[in-house]
C-alpha cells in the first residue's frame, strides 16, 4: 500500500538518484584526451561512444526521476497514467519513476 511514509521514503530514494544521476552526466561530458597516434585517436572514439550512450541512459533516467518528483509534488505519484489505479508498492521500489502499474507496464 502506498501511504504518506512510502511516499517520503520514495522522494528521498529519488533525490538522491538524481543527485547521482547528475554527477556521472557531469562526467560522462568531460572530454578525455588520450593521444595522438591512430590507435590513440580510436581508442578516444571509442571511449567517446561508451560516453555518449552512457550519458543518453543517464540524462533519460534523469528526466523520468525529476518527473516522478513532480508527481510527487501534484500528488499523482503511484497513480497508473493507463488505468488511474494504484502501482504496485514493489514496482515503484524497484523502479520509483514507474508511471504504470504492472498490468500496463507493456502496452506502449
Amino acid at each position: 500500500m502506498i501511504d504518506e511514509k512510502f511516499i517520503k521514503k520514495q522522494k528521498r530514494v529519488i533525490e538522491k538518484d538524481i543527485k547521482r544521476l547528475e554527477g556521472e552526466i557531469k562526467g560522462y561530458k568531460k572530454y578525455s584526451s588520450i593521444g595522438d597516434t591512430n590507435e590513440d585517436n580510436a581508442l578516444e572514439f571509442e571511449v567517446f561512444e561508451e560516453k555518449l550512450a552512457l550519458l543518453k541512459t543517464a540524462e533519460k533516467d534523469s528526466k523520468e526521476l525529476k518527473e516522478a518528483l513532480r508527481r510527487i509534488e501534484q500528488g499523482k505519484y503511484g497513480i497508473c497514467e493507463i488505468s488511474g489505479e494504484q502501482i504496485e508498492s514493489a514496482r515503484l521500489k524497484a523502479y520509483p519513476a514507474a508511471t504504470r502499474c504492472a498490468t500496463h507496464a507493456k502496452s506502449k
